[in-house]
């Protein structure tokens, strides 16, 4: 299976690569939502297209609204943007003045996991006919062996394109699962008469949705009330957006170079940590990366 499941995983980065070098950096035009849209991660009703691919965040967006909300959905292909996604949240934060340093700007940070519960994407199937889902330790650190949660592949299709797409569809559930069961909060800034943590089951016409499909590729949805951030769609004027990718924040790492009963310090070893350091850096996804941008809403 593995050979053809390698080919496929190929065409399929390609495609994508093309996708998105026909995409603008950032959306600067107004779009209408589809009328039966649907906060559940799933872009079905959104016809999997997006508006812009991100240079600085490596995600697909699209901001749209109808005459009531405003709708943002964000789609990562890669692991560790994924990653960085769970680990610290998407940031939208609305701007109505334009204005990049306005003090009264809204924020919605979604998704939020508890330090202890994140869930982290680490490969599929182990080819034993299992899948691991894993949980972050407190602050980023080492997992413990609870927190490695093993569930059975389902295999058995007549061809390999089936046994696929088995094999996808059962990573993908035991994926969503994980989000479903950790993924109750939202994040607010900004909105009078909101505590600054909500659930997502709230009342307070916010709505968040995220899941993976069975290739892996993660969705964010969010639709906010358009009163609850001061626009209309009777009022024109342009607003900036600000979309930042937190990033999953990483435990301090002390780290001793002892030169030896000579003191100094070894080259060699100077720089095999510098090595380790920006491994850490890369790998732990901590570093935010964020875009700004503009949105009239569409009449």
């Amino acid at each position: 299976m593995k050979k053809f499941i390698l080919p496929v995983l190929l065409l399929g980065c390609v495609c994508l690569i093309a996708t998105a070098q026909k995409l603008p950096n950032t959306q600067t035009a107004s779009l209408r939502a589809p009328a039966n849209v649907k906060i559940d991660g799933k872009t079905t009703e959104w016809d999997n297209k997006f508006q812009a691919y991100n240079h600085a965040t490596e995600v697909y967006y699209t901001i749209a609204n109808d005459d009531n909300k405003l709708y943002l959905v964000v789609q990562a292909t890669d692991r560790q943007i994924i990653n960085k996604i769970i680990g610290g949240g998407v940031a939208l934060t609305i701007q109505k003045s334009g204005k990049k340093t306005d003090k009264d700007g809204i924020t919605i940070i979604y998704p939020l996991f508890d330090a202890k519960n994140r869930p982290y994407v680490r490969g599929g199937g182990d080819g034993g006919g299992m899948v691991k889902v894993f949980a972050t330790g407190g602050g980023g650190g080492a997992m413990s062996a609870d927190a490695v949660q093993s569930v059975s592949v389902v295999r058995g299709g007549d061809s390999p394109a089936a046994n696929a797409k088995m094999e996808g569809d059962s990573i993908m559930n035991v994926y969503n699962a994980r989000l479903d069961e950790k993924s109750k909060n939202i994040g607010v800034i900004g909105i009078p008469g909101l505590d600054t943590l909500i659930s997502v089951y709230n009342a307070d016409g916010i709505k968040t949705g995220e899941r993976f499909n069975n290739k892996m590729v993660y969705t964010y949805e969010l639709s906010v009330d358009l009163k609850k951030l001061g626009l209309s769609v009777n009022d024109a004027a342009r607003f900036a957006y600000h979309i930042k990718l937190n990033g999953a924040p990483m435990g301090v790492v002390n780290i001793k170079i002892d030169g030896g009963p000579g003191g100094g310090s070894d080259p060699a070893m100077q720089e095999k940590v510098q090595q380790l350091m920006s491994q850490l850096g890369a790998n732990n996804n901590s570093a935010p990366t964020d875009f700004w941008g503009e949105y009239t809403l569409a009449r």
